[in-house]
């Protein structure tokens, strides 16, 4: 009692300061508040009422009270409650503590809920409003300006109610203004011209949407407060509804979103004009698009599927234009756009850069001695002869008719006249020693460049066009007819390939390569011509500006060939003279590398173009050395108009790298 005692004492005290007077009587009290502190007037009710008070810190102001007649304890705690309600203010019970706190944010506390009628006092309450009769949505912009803009107004269609969070005397106020507008009136009639749709098929579509199902629905939804009637009157193309006031005006909308003109390209037939799709392959595409999904519809035995278009879709190409007409419905033809504007989209392109490097290397020895002995053949009596002679392509019966022959190498011999053998003169050589080495060196390269779009194939032959004969006839029956059937083929470079970029930048490459020639100086005899083929067939992946190698070959070819007399040819050192030695070195070296580059756009494509055409360029307009003071070199130049018309703006730009041998 003493403590409770001096904390009255010291609110007295507090509230004479501030020009407050308070009388409290035995049926009541009675407040004078001049200019007080707010937490002050706080801590007094929470004296006399009991009340365990949390204060926001944002709680601050003086506040001021006149009240001449005495009041019970709860008629001051309104008077509490209207208080904060002025200053901004709300009191939210939590528990068995209420908080203070800006009436801002009061509506996103744990409020009271509630259905009944509202109290009258100035507590912040939400109050679930249930409609019979008038819409809901409707409601919201007309019950808004009457509560303050820091309360909640929401409707609930479903069940038609309103939810509203605010003081409870106004929550009470706004539920007498509802009970006189949410009643039943008559139902209206109202006849509506239409312009552009036809009054028949609304009636049809407004009678199944306001159907006698859902006009048993709740309040507010299509239909809900009342049947609706939907009736075609003709001539006249008028639209007759017979409805409720709130659904006439739901219809009235409805039915001016709905007789509309219908634009000028929304009739069954269009023309589209593709600006990068071909127009065949796109038709192709939508059709069987369109079959597919009338042969899943119709399927026997499978569950229905959803249709893709609402109606008959049909679409022919005409390559000329690259254009594509389509007939169908307005809606089916506008889902269709949506599907061509995907497909017609600027496809990307992928340059392909080859390099192909073939090194050939052909070395031989050759070294042998070859002898004969022979007698005068125009003297009498029995001549002897004898000597070797070795299968070494140049033997000593060759020299002796040509000693200086080509491809004989180095010929030292001894000669002693010439013998006639056979009616021919040949020179009477006694011994030959001959040696030779060859060497042939060949290099191929090739740098083949493709161009081609996206998962399109391309493909580059550089050769000749060679016969090969596959038959041939001198005589049929017995009547001199001679001919031959000759079959053409290409020889030369062949590059196939079919570039598709994936993501990531990364391209997957369907390659076929080819190097074919015909042979020359073969050591294998066939009927006709043979050629050498060099073919790769493979499917790589390979980042774009990677270069990788997609195969390769190595061979090396080692030919050691002697021939010698038997018996004496074995002997160390005095087998010389009797041996020949034919030494053979083939090697080849064959390596196929690869780059592909994208092309997003047309400024990197203006840069190859330039690149390559400086490159040849610079080739082609290379001094000529030679020529006379009658005969001048001539300077060749090539056509400027080839050149790409960015040159200036390229100049400033890295070009890309190429691949070089």
């Amino acid at each position: 009692m003493v403590g409770q005692f001096s904390r009255w004492f010291a609110c007295v005290c507090f509230i004479v300061m501030c020009n407050m007077h308070i009388a409290q009587a035995d049926d009541g009290i009675i407040l004078n508040f001049k200019n007080a502190d707010i937490s002050a007037f706080i801590e007094f009710v929470a004296g006399f009422s009991g009340k365990n008070f949390l204060v926001d810190n944002r709680v601050k102001g003086k506040i001021t009270v006149v009240s001449p007649t005495s009041m019970d304890k709860h008629e001051a705690y309104d008077v509490f409650l209207s208080v904060l309600e002025m200053n901004g203010y709300a009191a939210v019970r939590a528990g068995s503590i209420i908080k203070i706190v800006p009436r801002a944010e009061s509506k996103q506390r744990a409020l009271p809920v509630r259905s009944g009628i509202a109290g009258s006092n100035d507590a912040m309450v939400t109050q679930v409003i249930r409609l019979r009769y008038a819409n809901g949505q409707q409601l919201v912009a007309l019950i808004r300006p009457l509560i303050s803009p820091n309360s909640h107004l929401v409707a609930y269609p479903r069940g038609n109610m309103l939810l509203l969070t605010d003081t409870a005397s106004n929550v009470r106020r706004i539920q007498k203004i509802l009970d006189l507008i949410d009643r039943k009136d008559a139902v209206g009639v109202q006849m509506f011209t239409l312009k552009h749709a036809s009054a028949d098929k609304l009636a049809i579509t407004l009678g199944r949407l306001y159907q006698a199902g859902v006009a048993a629905g709740p309040p507010g939804m299509p239909g809900g407060g009342g049947a609706v009637k939907v009736m075609a009157h003709q001539p006249g193309n008028i639209l007759v509804v017979v409805a409720a006031p709130q659904i006439l005006n739901e219809i009235s909308n409805l039915i001016d979103k709905l007789d509309i003109a219908p634009k000028s390209d929304s009739g069954r037939l269009q023309v589209r004009y593709l600006k990068n799709a071909t127009a065949v392959d796109v038709a192709k595409v939508i059709t069987e698009l369109v079959g597919g999904q009338g042969a899943a519809a119709t399927a026997p035995g499978k569950a229905p599927v959803s249709a893709l278009f609402s109606g008959a879709i049909k679409v022919v190409a005409e390559p000329a234009t690259n254009a594509l007409l389509i007939t169908g419905a307005h809606s089916d033809i506008t889902a269709l756009n949506r599907i061509i504007d995907k497909l017609d989209v600027r496809r990307r392109q992928v340059l392909v850069e080859a390099l192909i490097v073939e090194v050939s290397a052909n070395s031989g020895e050759q070294f042998g001695i070859e002898w004969r002995g022979t007698g005068d053949f125009t003297k009498p009596g029995t001549t002897i002869l004898g000597g070797t002679t070795f299968n070494s392509g140049t033997n000593i019966n060759a020299v002796a008719a040509n000693p200086f022959a080509p491809g004989n190498g180095l010929v030292v011999g001894l000669v002693r006249g010439t013998v006639t053998f056979g009616g021919t003169q040949f020179l009477n050589i006694g011994a030959l020693a001959r040696a030779m080495q060859s060497k042939a060196d060949t290099n191929v390269l090739s740098t083949p460049n493709l161009l081609t779009l996206d998962n399109e194939e391309a493909e580059i032959v550089v050769g000749q066009n060679v016969p090969f004969i596959t038959g041939q006839s001198s005589t049929a029956g017995g009547v001199t007819n001679p001919f031959q059937t000759i079959q053409r083929k290409d020889i030369g470079l062949t590059l196939r390939v079919k570039p598709q970029i994936t993501d990531g930048d990364t391209v997957r490459l369907q390659i076929y390569q080819e190097m074919s020639s015909i042979a020359v100086n073969a050591g294998v005899q066939g009927a006709d011509l043979i050629t050498n083929k060099r073919s790769i067939k493979t499917v790589v992946l390979a980042n774009n500006g990677q270069i990788i190698v997609l195969g390769g070959l190595m061979r090396d070819d080692n030919t050691t060939s002697v021939q010698r007399v038997p018996c004496i040819g074995s002997i160390p050192i005095l087998s010389e003279p009797f041996k020949f030695t034919d030494n053979t070195h083939r090697k080849t070296n064959l390596m196929v590398f690869l780059r592909p580059h994208i092309i997003k756009s047309s400024d990197q494509i203006d840069r190859l173009t330039n690149e390559k055409y400086s490159n040849i360029k610079e080739l082609y307009e290379k001094p000529i050395t030679g020529g006379s003071i009658i005969f001048p070199e001539t300077v060749r130049k090539l056509p400027p108009y080839i050149r790409s018309t960015h040159v200036a703006k390229d100049k400033t730009k890295t070009k890309p790298a190429t691949v070089t041998p």
